[in-house]
């Protein structure tokens, strides 16, 4: 049950935080959406390699036979000054683990992510908080259908029934928002007009476009991911940090090809130059929300280990 307190808290500071480091600063002076994905997805990667190195050397110290726990192993042990779960014997097993046969199924929940992640900031840019929070619960409802489909769950009258009321509020939530007056210049303020272009203007519509399609895209790679890390083909289920560490693995390329084809540089420089500046203008708030959406992330991938992704 903590678990799930803890990703409800990171949820809803996520949002805050992601909304505020996309307005905080103006739009030519904002960092690259997709340049936080990728750190991202990078950070989580090596905390998951770092967790599956950690259970690899658990139970090999445990149950050392001599395929994998040799005599040298033991003496490297005894003299070397790096941790034992460094060792060749750990790492070999380590990308013996990544590389299995079986990797190529992560490959679907990790293109499916990586487009949800820059979704997120697409519609954190153009969404208030409160919009955008209540309009990405849809994702619970996109959840529900696909683990119906995929995993051939079967929900109860009173789940659908909160499906249901879930998407009727989430409705009248966005009625309101399109309904809202919109600010007209008067005549007196055409002076004006120079320092309005510097400032941030959001768009609802794009925003919650980008917010359906995010959950969209979270409700199927969520059950797909479910359905490979609880051992849905068949035989034992894997180790949850070998699944994160291939999930990242397969993130990265898909992360890299907008900041590769669309740079997010300025304009009459080097590609060269423009890729680089994508790294730019991170300030506390966007390192802040890159670590709370890889702890999210992290989070996530336990709660669907041990409960489901509709929980």
């Amino acid at each position: 049950m903590y678990r799930l307190i803890t990703l409800s808290l990171q949820n809803a500071f996520l949002t805050i935080i992601m909304h505020y480091s996309r307005i905080s600063q103006s739009p030519d002076r904002t960092y690259s959406a997709a340049s936080a994905v990728l750190l991202n997805e990078l950070l989580k990667g090596f905390i998951s390699v770092i967790f599956a190195l950690r259970n690899i050397d658990a139970d090999l110290v445990a149950s050392p036979t001599p395929a994998v726990y040799s005599d040298r192993d033991s003496r490297i042990s005894r003299y070397s000054p790096l941790p034992t779960m460094l060792h060749s014997s750990r790492l070999n097993s380590l990308l013996k683990s990544i590389f299995s046969p079986d990797c190529y199924k992560l490959a679907v929940p990790a293109i499916l992510y990586v487009i949800q992640n820059n979704l997120q900031y697409v519609a954190a840019s153009n969404l208030d908080v409160a919009t955008f929070q209540v309009t990405y619960q849809m994702k619970i409802l996109t959840t529900a259908f696909a683990s119906v489909f995929i995993l051939r769950r079967r929900l109860s009258k009173a789940k659908w029934l909160s499906l249901v009321l879930l998407a009727v509020g989430v409705g009248i939530v966005q009625i309101q928002t399109t309904s809202a007056p919109s600010i007209e210049l008067s005549p007196d303020d055409v002076d004006e007009k120079p320092i309005l272009l510097n400032e941030r203007v959001m768009q609802p519509l794009k925003g919650f476009m980008a917010v359906t399609a995010a959950c969209v895209t979270s409700g199927i790679a969520g059950v797909y991911f479910e359905f490979i890390l609880k051992g849905g083909g068949g035989g034992p289920a894997p180790d949850l940090w070998i699944r994160n560490t291939q999930l990242s693995l397969f993130s990265v390329l898909p992360a890299l090809v907008p900041i590769i084809i669309f740079p997010a540089g300025p304009t009459g420089t080097a590609w060269l130059e423009k890729v680089m500046s994508s790294f730019s203008n991170f300030n506390g708030w966007a390192i802040g929300t890159i670590l709370t959406q890889t702890f999210g992330g992290l989070i996530t991938a336990v709660v669907i280990r041990y409960s489901d992704n509709i929980m």
